[in-house]
Parts: C-alpha cells; structure tokens; sequence
C-alpha cells in the first residue's frame, strides 16, 4: 500500500507545490556531495591510469569512410593533375619558343 506524505515532516516545497517542480528536483529534498580524491587515492592507491575506447563500426560507417576517401582523393588527384599539366603545357611552350634555328 501506498501512504500519503506526512505533513509534519520538514520539506522545502511548499504544500501546494506542482507535480511538474516536484519532478523537476526529482523529489529530492537534499543532495550532499561528498568526494575526496586524496581518500580515493590514498584506499585504491592507483598505479597508473588507463582510458580505452572501443568502437565498433557498422557497415554504414565503412561505407561512407570508403566514399568519403574516393571522393577526398578523386578531388585531389583531379587538382593535381590539372595543375601539373598545365605547369607541364606552360613550360613546353616557353622552352620551344627559345629554340632558334639557324640557316
């Protein structure tokens, strides 16, 4: 069975309090933190501290790594070859225009 709050009980919400500001707080009257790293230290006496992140890819995922590559390099090798063949045209235009010929 469920028994109703006992109003002699010490609260900071007021008696007419919503529901809605009631679940906001969680119901909690007090929250007391109490945390000490030196005690955590000092009782589990750590070594050294280790983070490990293990992620786990789906299909999706290494399909669009694999097109997110192809489209990275499709667009750089175009920019490249572009530039190296017309620094390639350039200089051929330039170095057939210095050959003279004698008669």
């Amino acid at each position: 069975t469920i028994s109703p709050l006992d109003n002699s009980t010490p609260s900071h919400f007021q008696k007419n309090t919503s529901i809605g500001t009631l679940l906001d707080e969680l119901f909690i009257e007090e929250w007391t933190i109490s945390s000490s790293y030196e005690d955590y230290f000092a009782i589990c006496s750590p070594t050294h501290c280790n983070f490990e992140c293990v992620i786990r890819n789906n299909i999706l995922h290494v399909a669009t790594l694999v097109r997110g590559l192809y489209g990275g390099l499709t667009i750089g090798l175009r920019f490249i070859i572009w530039n190296v063949t017309g620094l390639y045209r350039l200089m051929k235009i330039r170095l057939g225009s210095r050959h003279i010929t004698a008669y």
